[in-house]
């Protein structure tokens, strides 16, 4: 027998069975059960949102013998043929290849007919907008007083484009999009009555990508059920869509945030070399960056958004990282470059110059990027630098932030009880663990992420000490897996040109290999603070 696609194998089959739209559902039974049957109806709303499944629906009801609380039975001779299409009191037209005057002419010619088995012959006319203008002037007066056997409903996608006279002549209902939440228990329905095994985080990525339309989430669901099996998982989802995994999107999200224009080129080569389409993943990270705005700026966020528990806490954590300018922005710039990408030929060349653009605002003289440099560099200041309301000149304060720099590398010698040698060595070290960095980054981009904050010495007994901060833990022992540990050993040896053994310790604070460079951040903040506010309101000051 041939296959029936689940959009069609579940097409509602009474009031009860449509989801999403109660208002609309109730107005219809409570007619039915009143017998206040309108002449014309018009269904208007998105696609899939249940326009022509309700018309049916209620073409059965208005013949059914025993309707059931404005429902049709479902059994009745009435209903039975109606259900398998060999009715013929319900006419469905095509108005896209109807759409002529002769058509319509044909049409009012036959109304007169009564029906064969039910009370009321209806015809429902879909995508009733591409009627020419001469069909809907032939149309209006069967329209206007049909005969009383008659129902006509219209369905379609653009009610702007009908006519006044048409749309006064009808009783219209707005058909709205359905909620992901809906559709998400529908699809669990269906996915648990055909023996099919789907994860919830899987539901909740189709729902999203169906956007509202319940057949593109069923047809959907239908492409992960050929492409996983009876076993569908969140995966198999994104393999279908062809974009990227949540993970993947959190990891672009925080870089991001932080302004990592390198490792973000890197992601955008990964994300190429997986085969994914860049545009689908654009509308999804524009998705990821909209939820953390929406918790950034409501007090309760999780009503707005539709994800799982875990999931809206890692959104809440990552949320707290982000300044509501960078997201704004960034929101913006992404949904330029989306609509950019539709008629480009180069559209990740188009992503990358949109993410560089988010990550440099100091390049832009917009006000939303003067904004954002402002929200960043007081997130900078918080860090160590105090500004106060004084009057030194503009060297002065140059000639004070070095002198800062230089300070701050001595007092961390004398603390560790290191006279001038030890000093010089321990920038000899930070050279050598910059090289490092380097060779790890270009060949395991994911150590590199364990290892750039960690602190680096090399002892006298050929020893490199890697000092963690406390907060990561997890950092230092996946450092200690022995094939990690051994290729950070390798990289080591082509720098120095001979053998080390590695040593992880966590300490407390901030690892010591961010020393040099949060002097040059000090500059560097520093001389932003005198562009931004003046010499004359900036000072530098000790903690």
């Amino acid at each position: 027998m041939r296959y029936t696609a689940l959009y069609r194998q579940w097409r509602p089959e009474t009031f009860d069975e449509v989801v999403g739209q109660d208002a609309t559902i109730r107005i219809l039974k409570n007619q039915i059960k009143s017998n206040r049957i309108a002449h014309a109806y018009l269904f208007c709303g998105s696609r899939g949102t249940g326009k022509t499944s309700t018309a049916k629906v209620f073409a059965k009801a208005v013949n059914c013998l025993n309707p059931i609380d404005g429902n049709p039975c479902l059994k009745c001779e009435v209903c039975q043929k109606l259900s398998i299409g060999s009715s013929m009191d319900i006419i469905e037209i095509d108005a896209a290849s109807n759409n002529g005057v002769d058509e319509i002419r044909e049409l009012r010619d036959k109304v007169k007919y009564p029906p064969v088995v039910g009370r009321y012959k209806v015809y429902i006319i879909d995508e009733v907008h591409m009627l020419s203008t001469g069909a809907f002037n032939a149309l209006l007066k069967t329209l206007e007083e049909p005969p009383q056997h008659i129902i006509f409903i219209l369905a379609t996608t653009e009610p702007h484009r009908l006519p006044a006279t048409i749309l006064s002549r009808c009783q219209r209902f707005n058909f709205k999009r359905i909620a992901n939440k809906s559709i998400v228990s529908r699809l669990a329905e269906i996915a648990k009555r055909t023996g099919v095994q789907v994860e919830r985080e899987a539901l909740y990525t189709i729902a999203r990508w169906a956007e509202g339309s319940m057949r593109d989430a069923l047809s959907l669901l239908d492409q992960c059920i050929g492409f996983g099996g009876n076993v569908v998982s969140n995966e198999d989802v994104l393999a279908v869509l062809g974009t990227a995994d949540q993970g993947f999107i959190f990891a672009v999200a925080e870089n991001i945030i932080e302004g990592n224009v390198s490792d973000l080129f890197y992601q955008v080569e990964q994300l190429i070399e997986d085969g994914r389409d860049v545009i689908v993943f654009l509308k999804d990270l524009i998705h990821h960056l909209r939820n953390l705005l929406v918790i950034k700026v409501c007090h309760d966020g999780a009503e707005l958004i539709d994800v799982g528990e875990d999931t809206f806490k890692a959104y809440t954590e990552q949320a707290q990282k982000a300044s509501q300018e960078r997201l704004m922005r960034a929101i913006e710039i992404l949904c330029a470059a989306e609509a950019e990408m539709r008629w480009s030929t180069q559209p990740r060349v188009s992503l990358e110059m949109a993410l560089v653009r988010i990550c440099r605002p100091e390049q832009e003289v917009m006000l939303d990027a003067l904004m954002d440099r402002v929200a960043k560099l007081e997130q900078q200041l918080e860090g160590g630098v105090v500004v106060k309301q004084t009057s030194p000149s503009r060297k002065g304060a140059r000639a004070a932030s070095k002198s800062q720099a230089v300070d701050g590398g001595s007092t961390v010698g004398k603390e560790g009880g290191d006279d001038g040698s030890n000093a010089g060595g321990g920038t000899a070290d930070a050279h050598v663990w910059e090289e490092v960095l380097g060779i790890i980054k270009k060949e395991r981009i994911a150590l590199y992420g364990f290892l750039k904050d960690c602190g680096f010495v090399l002892d006298e007994k050929g020893v490199a000490v890697l000092s963690f901060p406390a907060d990561q833990q997890f950092f230092m022992e996946s450092i200690n897996r022995e094939d990690n540990r051994n290729f950070v050993e390798k990289a080591i040896e082509r720098v120095i040109g001979r053998q080390v053994k590695v040593r992880c310790t966590l300490v407390e604070g901030k690892s010591t290999s961010t020393e040099p460079e949060e002097k040059s951040q000090n500059e560097d903040i520093i001389e932003k603070a005198i562009d931004i506010f003046g010499e004359d309101f900036v000072e530098i000051v000790d903690d």
